[in-house]
């Protein structure tokens, strides 16, 4: 059954809990490592969405898991199965003018191909019911859990973060950790390759402040968009409206040039000073369970925090899968296959696996129709945004299911040749690889199991 798209994240609590799909959990619970306990034995026993009500020291309830089965992602968008989301996705790419809608989703320019789902620019919005400036800020009174004792400070897993291009002003939006310091600073934790330390220094080479907006919470639908596999130059908000297939309101930030989802339920706004030293963080928690090496990261002065008059704090949990971030990248994945056809258009099918938390290792399978096309095929999807990290990689042909780890392995059984179907090549670190590399540049490696 196809519903209309939830307006907020309390709309979604409220219809899960209509379907018995919601746990209340209504005992105090220390945001300090028995929330994250709580909500990994969740995940493992099927995944079941939680609302702690009441978080140890904080007045604002806690959400978890809300997405962490595909049925509940299904549900997010509508009852929409996820190869339909593809199939509709990949309609629009056969219909969309010569440039491709996906061009015209990209911050800056102009949306008519993809018609009605252009974000709405709002005056006022739920997101800044309650403002909190100057020495009312105080980052200790959200609900920020700790997932591991060995963490160096409580840590928010689930935010997206927006900043802009300091002479267009085009938006950006990515998914980062960030690590709390005090009351009023976060460590953000993006990596040298990540767009938003390219912006940074930029706005270095200006000897300006960028602007950062944390969002946590909102519309299910932008949370899923958020973390599809697509560039951060992605307009986030319009690509949400495609998703849920109804434009989402969006606000200017209090005292940022940058606009942000109306429903959200908590945005975090602040600047990064270029000329501030980075600060060490880590270790931290990743998503295969283990802690990361620390490192560095830049500084976010908090200058705001506005919610709702009634905020919940949406939160995932990394750790030993199955959790919820693991489930979102691969649904994420399957419906934007289409979009991921487009700088390869041999790729079939991939898959990024649970057990390697839907990062560290891929199987691919291609429609190949020349000879070595396989060695080429393992670097093409190398250079796709959701296979970046996958330091072991198995390429297979079109009829193998990479989804299927029997046909996978019986394929390198039958046609991999040790001496000439290895590929290996060099790339910057994964900083979420538990491996550590030996310098800046690590290793992976890629099996040509395609027939020959």
């Amino acid at each position: 059954m196809i519903v209309m798209p939830y307006r907020c994240l309390s709309e979604f609590l409220e219809e899960l809990d209509h379907a018995d799909e919601l746990s209340r959990i209504e005992e105090a619970i220390d945001a300090a490592l028995e929330l994250a306990d709580r909500v990994a034995r969740s995940a493992a026993e099927g995944g079941g969405s939680l609302l702690f009500t009441s978080i140890k020291g904080h007045d604002i309830p806690l959400a978890a898991n809300l997405l962490a089965a595909e049925g509940r992602i299904r549900r997010a968008l509508g009852g929409e199965p996820l190869d339909a989301v593809a199939a509709r996705l990949e309609c629009l790419l056969d219909n969309s003018a010569p440039e491709g809608w996906f061009d015209r989703l990209k911050t800056g320019s102009q949306p008519a191909a993809i018609g009605g789902v252009v974000p709405r620019k709002v005056r006022a919005a739920a997101c800044q019911q309650i403002v909190r400036l100057g020495g009312d800020i105080d980052l200790g009174e959200l609900p920020i859990p700790q997932c591991s004792p060995e963490e160096s400070n409580r840590t928010i897993y689930s935010a997206s973060v927006f900043t802009a291009e300091p002479d267009s002003h085009l938006p950006f939006c990515g998914r980062f950790d960030l690590q709390q310091l005090d009351r009023s600073r976060l460590a953000v934790c993006w990596a040298a390759y990540d767009e938003h330390a390219r912006l940074l220094d930029e706005y270095r080479a200006r000897n300006q402040k960028m602007p950062l907006a944390v969002v946590i919470g909102g519309d299910p639908a932008f949370q899923l968009a958020a973390s599809a596999p697509l560039p951060a130059d992605t307009d986030v908000c319009a690509l949400a409206g495609l998703l849920r297939q109804k434009p989402i309101d969006v606000v200017a930030c209090r005292g940022a040039d940058l606009a942000v989802p109306a429903e959200a339920e908590i945005i975090i706004e602040g600047l990064v000073d270029p000329a501030e030293p980075p600060v060490t963080v880590g270790p931290m928690l990743a998503p295969l369970g283990h802690l990361t090496r620390p490192r560095q990261a830049p500084v976010m002065q908090v200058t705001a925090v506005t919610h709702r008059a009634n905020p919940i704090f949406a939160a995932y949990m990394p750790g030993n899968p199955p959790h919820e971030i693991c489930t979102i990248t691969r649904a994420m994945q399957r419906a934007f296959l289409p979009l991921l056809r487009l700088p390869m258009p041999e790729l079939v099918d991939f898959d990024l696996p649970e057990f390697a938390a839907a990062r560290h290792w891929a199987a691919v399978s291609i429609d190949k129709t020349y000879p070595g096309q396989g060695r080429r095929a393992a670097h093409a999807a190398w250079g796709l945004r959701p296979m970046r990290f996958a330091k072991t990689m198995i390429v297979v042909d079109a009829d193998v299911d990479p989804r299927d780890r029997d046909q996978v392995l019986a394929a390198i059984a039958k046609n991999f040749r040790p001496e000439l179907d290895v590929i290996t090549e060099r790339f910057p670190a994964d900083p979420y690889d538990p491996i550590p590399p030996t310098g800046e540049l690590a290793e992976r490696i890629a099996i040509d199991a395609t027939r020959k």
